[in-house]
């Protein structure tokens, strides 16, 4: 019995560190920094996919900011170092108006996201809540946790600070969902309030088959991102369409919380 006992406390010492060890290579793989090889490797491969999946973008017959709404399809992949959403964002007639795939890893939610409407690319870079901006391959700019936004010369153009990033749901006769933070927040450009950007609902804390029929009748969404409140330039036109994905596209859905 006693030699019993001990093989059981020795099995699970293997078990326990075998786990540890585990999480370690986990931790360590999906920490570590990767090359600009490897980056730009896995950003080529993302490019490709979105571009296949362009073809199935509608037309867009007004600035292509307005287009953008809170109505997404997507699927989700969860790899042991990474995580992965790709789908389409639509507008308010049901068209798939952006698509776009994201892949992150790390505690830090460090990664990118690659979008594309009918004529223009976007690249996103971020950490946290900081990310940078990319239009048709060139700099677009970069706002940091404070929100502050910086052009492509680094020099601060505004503010769009995105409210907090938590959300809860809770179970009674039925499952309701609520989202901590204001449900919409200011974007502020060249001395002035260029528009209000309204706040993506958490996909991730809704349990539901996420067509586009259930994501407009089902869930009710479909609202515009951008709201405006003074009429852009044609530069801050491509900053309120990154935004407007932005909110969708990312903060829609929390793949790594």
């Amino acid at each position: 019995m006693k030699i019993f006992f001990i093989g059981i406390i020795v099995l699970m010492i293997l078990f326990v560190g075998g786990f540890a060890v585990l999480i370690a290579f986990v931790i360590k793989k999906s920490t570590t920094p990767k090359t600009k090889e490897f980056i730009e490797d896995e950003r080529n491969k993302m490019r490709q996919n979105v571009l296949q999946k362009r073809k199935k973008l509608a037309a867009h017959k007004t600035e292509m900011y307005r287009e953008v709404t809170d109505a997404m399809t997507y699927n989700y992949t969860k790899a042991v170092t990474y995580a992965k959403i790709s789908g389409f964002i639509y507008n308010e007639n049901r068209k798939p108006v952006v698509a776009f795939e994201r892949i992150e890893r790390g505690m830090n939610t460090k990664g990118h996201l690659v979008a594309m409407t009918k004529k223009q690319t976007f690249l996103f870079e971020f950490t946290g809540l900081a990310a940078t901006f990319y239009c048709d391959n060139a700099l677009l700019g970069s706002f940091d946790t404070s929100g502050t936004i910086y052009d492509a010369n680094q020099q601060a153009i505004g503010h769009a600070k995105h409210p907090i990033k938590a959300s809860f749901h809770v179970d009674f006769f039925k499952r309701t969902h609520h989202r901590l933070g204001e449900g919409l927040f200011p974007l502020t450009l060249n001395g002035r309030k260029l528009a209000t950007i309204n706040v993506s609902p958490n996909y991730d804390d809704i349990a539901y088959d996420f067509t586009v029929s259930s994501v407009f009748d089902g869930l009710g969404f479909g609202t515009p991102i951008i709201t405006l409140t003074d009429t852009p330039t044609k530069e801050e036109e491509n900053w309120l369409l990154a935004f407007a994905i932005f909110e969708t596209a990312f903060h829609g859905n929390w793949l790594i919380p």
